[in-house]
């Protein structure tokens, strides 16, 4: 049996790059309102494109994951700017 440390690479990258992701969002957004999302969306699809181009696997996977997750941080800049209206009502 041969272990598969790609797996948890994956895993890992996954936390950081979610959490990194959710105190930017909230720390970004706060300072400078929604124009990052247009940044984390260009980032996101420059990485995507970056995705296909590379040829290791592991290394596809880790920048596939690394590009969605900055897509989602752009949505998640909308989202959170409409939080933080509802919580000043």
């Amino acid at each position: 049996m041969m272990l598969q440390p790609a797996g948890i690479v994956l895993a890992i990258v996954t936390f950081a790059t979610i959490g990194i992701g959710h105190v930017l969002v909230r720390r970004l957004q706060k300072r400078f309102g929604v124009w990052p999302a247009a940044v984390f969306f260009a980032l996101g699809a420059l990485v995507l494109i970056g995705s296909f181009l590379v040829l290791n696997d592991l290394a596809s996977a880790v920048l596939g994951i690394t590009a969605i997750t900055f897509i989602w941080d752009g949505i998640e800049m909308f989202r959170q700017q409409k939080r933080m209206m509802h919580e000043r009502i």
